[in-house]
């Protein structure tokens, strides 16, 4: 679990670093990754098989078995879904602007608070991981 806590840490900071620059597209697709990868982290803390996707909606859904408390986040899981190839491809209709990024951003940071509170959760004894 810590190697892939340190990719979701590290993709969250690329994220927040572009966020200070006119890379609006790497900005939404950096924070669609973080929160996939959050997901997919909590899903190997559970000890399950983890499925090769890019929708976090079906990765919610996945992590609602588990913990019905994940329904929560599947509204924000819907926003950031498109920002996995949207605009990592885009079209001159599909360009991100400063505020698609920090939307995608902030989205994408309540989604790995989430997992993260989720993974460090003391009754579980692991309040030592991050």
């Amino acid at each position: 679990m810590k190697s892939g806590c340190n990719s979701r840490l590290k993709i969250w900071g690329v994220a927040k670093t572009l966020l200070k620059t006119t890379y609006f597209s790497s900005v939404a697709y950096h924070s669609q990754q973080s929160a996939e990868k959050a997901l997919k982290g909590y899903l190997i803390f559970k000890k399950q098989e983890i499925l090769k996707t890019h929708d976090l909606i079906k990765l919610v859904g996945l992590c609602a078995k588990l913990d019905a408390n994940f329904a929560q986040v599947y509204d924000i899981a819907e926003h950031l879904n498109p920002f996995a190839t949207k605009f990592r491809y885009p079209t001159e209709f599909d360009i991100p602007d400063a505020a698609d990024a920090k939307s995608a951003f902030q989205q994408a940071r309540k989604i790995v608070a989430f997992v993260v509170k989720k993974i460090s959760q003391p009754e579980i004894g692991q309040t030592s991981l991050f």
